[in-house]
Order: C-alpha cells, then structure tokens, then sequence
C-alpha cells in the first residue's frame, strides 16, 4: 500500500488509482479502479507529483504510514491478547 497525500485532508492508495484527468487548470479528476470518481480543486501537477513522489510529498507520506503501521500492530497485540 502507497498512501499518496493530495491535500491537506485528502489521501489515497496509489495501488487503486486508475487515471488522473485534468479538469480546467485549478481541477483535477481522479477516477479509481472502484469506479468511484474524485475531483478536488488541485492542478493536476500537485495531484501528479503527489502519485509519482516528489520531494515535498515523500517525507509526509512515510511519517503517515509509519503510524498506520504502528496502530496496526497494535491491534494485533491486542487481538492475540483476547
């Protein structure tokens, strides 16, 4: 799983990412293997460099995962303990 940061408070798993479609020069269209379809009001530069893993994303997106992972261990203690 890659967590890919596309804004503040939007992220998503670049494994489900189907195609990304720019929609007027402040839009971008997401459209993921589901089906479901997102357009936040980002260029599709930001959105781009996001997917691929520029500088200003990579670091934010490692910190993320180290505490999905870090949770996710400890709910596996937590279940073994039950």
């Amino acid at each position: 799983m890659k967590l890919v940061k596309i804004d503040d408070d939007l992220y998503f798993n670049s494994d489900f990412i189907e195609s990304v479609e720019a929609d007027g020069k402040e839009s971008t269209i997401i459209t993921m293997t589901s089906g479901e379809v997102f357009s936040p009001n980002i260029p599709i530069k930001k959105v781009l460099d996001a997917i691929c893993g520029s500088e200003e994303h990579l670091g934010e997106i490692e910190d993320l995962q180290k505490q999905i992972y870090a949770l996710q261990s400890k709910v596996a203690i937590s279940n073994a303990r039950k």
